[in-house]
């Protein structure tokens, strides 16, 4: 087995596959595998007209293997991968959304443990555009109350020239952030590179983003890319919180901007952070992805 590290010049090859892929996982996406590569180290190979995408835990040492996606026989590959891992002295572990595979074929060979903290959260587009019902009432009225006290806002399509205003507004929340949180350092630092990323190689990654505008600065952005044929992945969100309604305004903003093909939004895991679970569950999501680990035995 051939791997290749996955990189913004792939996609086209990556394209191929969507006809074949169901799965809604945001860590699946093309665009998310590239830019998290300076941690995860991110690969690829085709085989039988199959593509396995794998990520490094600890690099050529304990490496996770997402499930194959497309018409070969993915039992067969799965006991490649296992031969293959085996021979390679890896730690091996799939992240498991193919998990009927699994427990037809390979449940006596794996511990299988669900990660809650990393479970996606899957909402109807529809629903975020329109946030109707009683559910969704509270969101509304953040709309609301935003649109009252800022009729003058403007929601504008972000491209790669404009791209770095929503670069300076995450430098700028970071800094905030940093002040209450001075814990969450690293990993407010990785965004950043992550964001980064995503500006430096908008085009070629297919970013959709869009911002939000008060007195013509940036107070709020969002920025995702495809998944599959019909779901979408915000994989990033960011406001200023001195803007009541910022985070919802975006929201159902960006929703409602976003092209018609898609039907599904996934606005990925809460990292077990209480305050952010709280806030994902409010908006009354259509499906929790399990995110299940399984480890060789």
């Amino acid at each position: 087995m051939n791997f290749k590290p996955i990189t913004p010049n792939d996609r086209e090859v990556f394209e191929k596959f969507y006809k074949y892929k169901a799965i809604k996982n945001c860590e699946t996406a093309f665009a998310n595998l590239c830019a998290y590569s300076f941690i995860f180290n991110g690969e690829y190979t085709i085989i039988d007209n199959t593509l396995i995408t794998r990520i490094h835990y600890e690099f050529n040492k304990e490496i996770a293997y997402h499930c194959p996606i497309g018409t070969g026989d993915r039992v067969k590959i799965i006991e490649a991968i296992i031969d293959n891992s085996k021979e390679k002295g890896y730690k091996l572990r799939f992240m498991v959304d193919c998990m009927s595979v699994f427990k037809e074929y390979f449940a006596d060979k794996f511990i299988f443990e669900d990660k809650r903290d990393f479970f996606d959260y899957v909402y109807l587009r529809e629903n975020m555009e329109k946030l109707s019902g009683k559910k969704l009432q509270a969101k509304r009225n953040h709309v609301n109350k935003f649109l009252k006290t800022y009729p003058n806002y403007k929601y504008i399509n972000i491209s790669s020239y404009n791209v770095k205003r929503c670069v300076s507004f995450a430098e700028f929340w970071l800094n905030e952030h940093l002040k209450t949180s001075p814990l969450h350092k690293e990993e407010y630092l990785n965004e950043l590179k992550v964001i980064n990323y995503f500006a430096d190689n908008f085009d070629q990654l297919q970013i959709f983003a869009g911002a939000i505008e008060v007195d013509n600065r940036i107070i709020a952005f969002s920025m995702g890319s495809k998944v599959n044929n019909e779901t979408f992945c915000t994989h990033i969100e960011k406001a200023d919180k001195n803007y009541d309604g910022a985070y919802a305004i975006i929201n159902k903003e960006f929703s409602l901007s976003l092209p018609k093909e898609y039907k599904y939004i996934n606005r990925e895991e809460d990292l077990g952070l209480e305050g952010l679970r709280q806030a994902k569950l409010s908006y009354n999501p259509e499906q929790l992805i399990h995110k299940t680990l399984a480890t060789i035995i």
